[in-house]
């Protein structure tokens, strides 16, 4: 399937641009119900235990509600998926592989972290899931080839979710190694830095990594 899913959640999140494509689907997860209406985007499904719902948004829900099952999944507070969790099941079910995922970062690290495993076990079904803000941007990559986007240009930190990453080459970027171990009881890849006309890469041999972007950001020390 070409098309994407979407995801608003509730966390925090500062407004920035969503593109929508034709073949992209939508979800609205609890509280980000709000934050997509304001701006201006209609989800094609809303799902939660809405316990952070806007009580200005209720007639919405009852008018999602009234559309049945096709439209609105109304989810248990007491449950063992989050409703972020629910919402990513709901995508791959439809036959989703690539997620972008807002409002799933912020003061909240119990949630950040249990975003960071739904990005896991997006991975484990053959996809990959992103985490997004207006600066930051967050993915989980296992065994290949992770290539830096060209428009972007910041700090760029990597930390193995495993015990070990294995055989990791990182090229193209400020501080660069080759056919490297890199441990999750140090944080060997914490904020290294694009370089300006080089394309940056990074080489996983076995594991499972996280990667986050920071855009604007130099390191000042």
């Amino acid at each position: 399937m070409s098309g994407r899913c979407i995801m608003m959640c509730a966390g925090d999140y500062h407004p920035m641009e969503i593109e929508r494509r034709p073949d992209d689907f939508v979800i609205a997860v609890d509280g980000g119900l709000s934050r997509l209406l304001r701006q201006g985007i209609e989800p094609d499904f809303l799902l939660g235990d809405f316990d952070s719902l806007d009580p200005s948004d209720g007639n919405i829900v009852e008018r999602f509600r009234k559309m049945g099952e096709s439209r609105f999944l109304q989810l248990p507070v007491v449950k063992d998926d989050t409703d972020t969790m629910a919402a990513t099941r709901l995508g791959i079910q439809r036959g989703y592989r690539e997620f972008l995922i807002y409002g799933g970062l912020g003061a909240r690290l119990d949630h950040t972290m249990a975003n960071i495993q739904t990005l896991v076990w997006i991975l484990r079904q053959g996809g990959q899931g992103w985490l997004l803000d207006r600066e930051t941007s967050v993915t989980v990559i296992g065994e290949g080839r992770f290539v830096i986007p060209e428009s972007f240009e910041g700090t760029v930190s990597l930390f193995s979710l495993d015990t070990e990453l294995r055989n990791v080459s990182i090229r193209g970027m400020k501080y660069n190694i080759e056919n490297a171990a890199v441990r999750n009881d140090f944080p060997l890849g914490c904020s290294n830095e694009t370089v300006n006309g080089m394309q940056g890469e990074i080489l996983i041999g076995a594991g499972t990594a996280l990667i986050i972007l920071t855009e604007n950001l130099i390191n000042s020390h």
